[in-house]
């Protein structure tokens, strides 16, 4: 795959999935840098946009630093949105 693209895999629960994504990684330009995987399921609804695209120090109660999110993260990577 070594393409740099952005791809949409979708399937049912337990099809593999993620197992796709990390074949994609491992056969792509992008291998040697991170791949990211995010429970989109697991995280509250108020903490999406702070997880996702990081958050100042003060932004919201309980952010008492600065912190990047997980898009940056994943920069020259992977993001893996399950």
């Amino acid at each position: 795959a070594p393409a740099n693209a952005a791809v949409l895999i979708t399937g049912p629960n337990g099809a593999g999935k993620e197992g796709i994504a990390n074949v994609l990684h491992a056969n792509s330009p992008r291998k040697n840098k991170p791949f990211i995987k995010v429970n989109m399921g697991a995280l509250p609804g108020d903490l999406m946009e702070a997880e996702l695209f990081g958050a100042e120090a003060g932004a919201y109660s309980g952010a008492s630093k600065t912190r990047i999110g997980r898009f940056e993260a994943a920069d020259g990577g992977t993001l893996f949105l399950d």
